[in-house]
């Protein structure tokens, strides 16, 4: 009590004298939590390491379910794979799929109110050609419009001079993806009566020949009446690798039209 009461007088006082007995006792009292802290850390990090097991053992229970599953799938793919390959040729049905040309950076944007286009680094030495397709990993990028020694243009489908084909995924009717020198593309010269939601994807139809079959192009993102936006699904404004696929192009006539027109503007 006495010791009690000569602190409190101490602390009243305005005296540091409290302070440094909390320091000291704090300084004693340390070394001895640590070591009373090891067993209970020890308890604690066996009792992790079981839980751990547990869901380790659960873990691989599921994903033994899965590779079952994958594997009965990767038969069914295999099989049909062979199926589809045997019908195509009896059919004699060229192969859809289209190689790559050449895979290259972006080194560069086009500028300009009404130009929607970029330089990348790969022109007529890599074997590239005048109205070739241009891929991302994701979808359709645009089309090469000038072709160099080492660097090409890809006006890319954004542009206000540039038409895609497009088949809606969904029920397959034909339409047109526009751009319009903003984010978003507009649908055009789609069916009468067709539907079309939210979230429907538009896939290149092949039509024309200026793009191989079945690519993903754009996602619609509003519908009011018959004024359809949609999103290019391809990362245009994120740009950085590309792929220029070697497929044959359409005739010069189209793009020389499509020059007129920008120059034009």
């Amino acid at each position: 009590m006495l010791l009690s009461i000569a602190l409190l007088t101490f602390e009243l006082m305005g005296s540091g004298v409290p302070h440094q007995v909390r320091a000291y006792a704090n300084d004693i009292v340390s070394p001895v939590l640590r070591v009373l802290e090891q067993p209970i850390r020890a308890v604690q990090a066996g009792l992790e390491r079981i839980a751990g097991v547990s869901d380790i053992y659960l873990e691989n229970t599921t994903l033994k379910d899965e590779n079952d599953r994958l594997r009965q799938w990767r038969e069914a793919a295999m099989q049909l794979s062979r199926e589809n390959e045997r019908l195509r040729q009896m059919l004699k049905v060229p192969v859809r799929e289209v190689p790559p040309a050449a895979t290259t950076r972006v080194i560069g944007v086009g500028g300009g109110a009404f130009e929607r286009s970029v330089l990348i680094g790969a022109g007529s030495a890599d074997g590239l050609m005048r109205g070739s397709p241009v891929i991302d990993e994701t979808g359709v990028v645009g089309r090469v419009i000038q072709v160099g020694r080492w660097t090409s243009r890809v006006l890319l489908v954004t542009d206000i001079n540039s038409r895609v084909p497009v088949r809606l995924e969904r029920t397959g009717d034909l339409a047109i993806a526009e751009g319009q020198n903003e984010q978003l593309l507009r649908l055009r010269f789609l069916p009468q009566g067709a539907q079309v939601r939210v979230g429907d994807r538009l896939l290149t139809s092949g039509h024309g020949g200026a793009f191989p079959p079945d690519v993903p192009v754009a996602r619609v993102t509003e519908v009011v009446d018959d004024f359809i936006l949609m999103e290019p699904i391809g990362l245009l404004g994120k740009l950085d690798y590309v792929r220029v696929m070697a497929y044959n192009p359409v005739p010069d006539a189209v793009f020389d039209d499509a020059d007129d027109q920008g120059e034009q503007q």
